[in-house]
Formats: C-alpha cells, sequence, structure tokens
C-alpha cells in the first residue's frame, strides 16, 4: 500500500507542474487578466482602508427604541462604525433586560448605529404571588398584575412543579412545556374553539382540562 501510495504522489507532481506552466503561460499571453484582477484587489484594499480611518464612517449617533431603558457605552461615539462588534453589542444589552426576546444592532451608514429591542409576545399567563404573562417559550415576563388579563388563557396546576416557576426566567418544567404545546395547538383549531378557551388546567398531565369562557 505504501509503495502504491508513493506511485500516486510521483504520478502527481508532473500533473501538477504542467497545470502551473500552463497557468504561467496563459498569464504571460494576456496579461490584461493579471493587471485587473491586481487592480481590484489593491482598489479594495485601498478603500477597506479608508473606511476604517475616514470621520465620515465614526459614530455619531446611537439610536434606541422610543421609551426604551436601554443604556450603551459612550465610548461607542467616535468609534469606526466598522469596527464595533454588533453581537456583542447586543448581548451586552439584552442582558441588561433579559426579558426582551431579541436585540438587534444595525449599521445605519454613514454614521449611526440603530439598536432594535424585540419583546415577548405572550400567549398565556400564570398565578404565583401576582398574574405574570408567559411566552411560547415559557418564559414568565415580569409584568405581574393583581387581575389575571382577560385576553391571556390561564394556565393552571402550575403550584406544585418540580422546578419552581421563576419570573423574568424561562421554565422548561414538564407541566408548562405540555402548557403551552396544548395551547399552541388549541390556537390553529377553529375559532369558535380557539377563543373561547379561558383556562388550561395540567394539574395532572394525563387528564388536561379545559374552561371554556
Amino acid at each position: 500500500r505504501a509503495r502504491k501510495r508513493r506511485q500516486r504522489i510521483a504520478g502527481l507532481l508532473p500533473s501538477l507542474g504542467k497545470m502551473l506552466l500552463t497557468v504561467m503561460r496563459n498569464l504571460l499571453r494576456y496579461p490584461q487578466a493579471l493587471l485587473a484582477a491586481g487592480l481590484i484587489a489593491g482598489g479594495t484594499w485601498f478603500l477597506w482602508g479608508y473606511v476604517q480611518q475616514a470621520d465620515a464612517f465614526r459614530v455619531a449617533q446611537v439610536r434606541l427604541p422610543m421609551d426604551s431603558s436601554l443604556k450603551v457605552k459612550q465610548s461607542l461615539i467616535g468609534m469606526n462604525i466598522w469596527a464595533v462588534d454588533l453581537q456583542a453589542l447586543a448581548r451586552e444589552l439584552q442582558a441588561q433586560q433579559p426579558w426582551l426576546k431579541e436585540v438587534r444592532v444595525l449599521r445605519v451608514l454613514p454614521n449611526t448605529l440603530r439598536i432594535q429591542a424585540i419583546p415577548r409576545q405572550p400567549v398565556a399567563q400564570v398565578q404565583l404571588n401576582a398574574w405574570y404573562p408567559v411566552d411560547q417559550d415559557g418564559f414568565i415576563i415580569p409584568d405581574g398584575h393583581h387581575a389575571p388579563a382577560d385576553r391571556l388563557v390561564r394556565l393552571r396546576g402550575l403550584a406544585h412543579v418540580k422546578a419552581p416557576l421563576k419570573v423574568g426566567a424561562v421554565s422548561t418544567d414538564e407541566r408548562m412545556v405540555v402548557a403551552l404545546r396544548v395551547l399552541s395547538t388549541l390556537q390553529r383549531s377553529p375559532a369558535l374553539i380557539s377563543r373561547g378557551v379561558a383556562e388550561i388546567d395540567v394539574e395532572d398531565p394525563q387528564q388536561i382540562k379545559f374552561h371554556l369562557a
């Protein structure tokens, strides 16, 4: 096997040499292609160097959503807009308000950063020390009220789950997962059924109960 491998390598070297020789001949015969490639590469390198240094691309403002309490570092002002790590900045902002579904940071050329805060959309509600909205991922949104909201389905039977429910965190408890899965199925059912469900009781996951409005 080793001998065959050496023979293959020995046979490959002449082929590579012929290929390289053909490329060199073509470049000498048609130097315009080489010149054009060099000009494009040089122009790209010059343009990239320019945008990294030009004052026109220094961050002059950061646009936050209206009524947002997110805070950005003042050190961003004056930075080159291309040097800003958008993903790292988005993670830093979302850490300030983890109840947001997502935070996006966009470059608006030449000198503006725009922040988009994507809120979580409640699909149900659960009772702890108050009634809290829950999104489709099982995240308990920290917006408690003494009375349940009329427009949200109430989830019951979650008082004695294995992993206690926490406000501002995702619940992966089996009963929560089952309740949200059932709710998602009901929402895809005929309007007469989906709009009539006011409460889902998963005290016994094997015998789920529904209460109609």
